[in-house]
């Protein structure tokens, strides 16, 4: 079996709606779950403490003071002149200056999008787009963007997605010819508002694309699709209605508890697939929910590590010049 080379991923340990306490345990799991991994944490010195107490294998990660935290809602400007000793900064800067492969942060989405684009780049002119596995059936997943990098799309940035999507289904997934749909309110062809209709038919003309057609939110988990495209709004919607649902069930009682683990299958626990990664970037760049738990977080790491462990970033960097050369 060949060995799996280390991986180096950078976490942003300020981040995320409880602050570093759930990433002390997320560290140990990943840890544990991932042989080959390395980290680099930033965040505050009681962020370092607590590691040591936990007896976090010293040799596993390296701690770097950075107890600066940029809020969720910081102004886009305010981020890239200000933080710049910012836990969050720090990480993406680590992936852009070779320290690591990667990087992870559960802070707000709107800075760490910013700071990707603004110090990472983007590969050609293609917009970025957070990209997230939704399952649909035991070891199946559709992926799905953007989940929420972009506040408005327009129809070509649909059709960029579309781009991202198949590439990282080929890649990530190993699927030869990705099915792609657009989310919309009816499958029928002239459903839908002006923008889903333009970005139909930029993708549908695009015959390096298997077009679909459209898939209803109802059809997210069924597998009707490999690729689901919608705007980021649309899509941070959707995706936190079904979070929403799944902890209902999560956090039923007594019998209703029992029934509700009966009807809700192990592969649609949510926490087993946090990690969005942001396509479209020159780096590994994944955001975990900011409200994730400590198993949540450490996927989110392993996710990242995973990513760049098959060399997603070079692979996609190459599909994305070949497909976008022949528009």
């Amino acid at each position: 079996m060949t060995k799996q080379k280390e991986i180096v991923v950078a976490i942003d340990g300020t981040g995320g709606d409880r602050g570093f306490l759930p990433v002390v345990n997320a560290v140990r799991f990943a840890l544990a779950l991932y042989p080959s991994l390395k980290l680099i944490i930033f965040g505050p010195s009681d962020l370092s403490s607590a590691l040591a107490k936990a007896g976090v294998d010293a040799k596993r990660y390296e701690f770097r003071l950075a107890s600066q935290n940029i809020p969720q809602d910081e102004d886009p400007k305010e981020v890239l002149s200000g933080y710049r000793k910012s836990a969050m900064r720090l990480a993406v800067e680590a992936v852009k200056n070779g320290e690591a492969h990667a990087v992870v942060s559960g802070g707000g989405t709107g800075p760490f999008v910013v700071l990707c684009r603004h110090i990472l780049g983007t590969i050609g002119r293609v917009r970025p787009a957070l990209c997230a596995r939704m399952p649909s059936g035991p070891n199946h997943f559709t992926l799905m963007l953007d989940l929420g990098a972009n506040a408005s799309s327009s129809a070509e940035d649909l059709y960029d997605f579309a781009i991202l999507g198949n590439a990282a289904a080929k890649l990530y997934q190993g699927i030869s010819d990705p099915r792609i749909a657009v989310l919309n309110v009816g499958t029928e062809a002239g459903k839908g508002n002006r923008l889903i209709q333009e970005a139909k038919e930029l993708i549908r003309a695009d015959h390096n694309l298997l077009f679909e057609g459209f898939v209803e939110a109802n059809r997210i988990f069924c597998g009707d699709c490999d690729v689901i495209v919608t705007d980021g709004f649309t899509g941070n919607v959707a995706l936190k209605a079904a979070e929403g649902v799944a902890s209902i069930f999560a956090k039923s009682s007594g019998i209703k508890r029992f029934f509700a683990k009966l009807a809700c299958p192990d592969w649609l626990t949510p926490w087993q697939y946090n990690g969005s990664l942001l396509l479209g970037v020159n780096g590994i760049a994944v955001k975990s929910h900011a409200s994730a738990g400590d198993e949540a977080l450490a996927v989110a790491m392993v996710e990242a590590a995973k990513a760049a462990q098959c060399d997603l970033y070079e692979l996609m960097k190459e599909e994305l010049e070949r497909t976008v050369s022949k528009r």
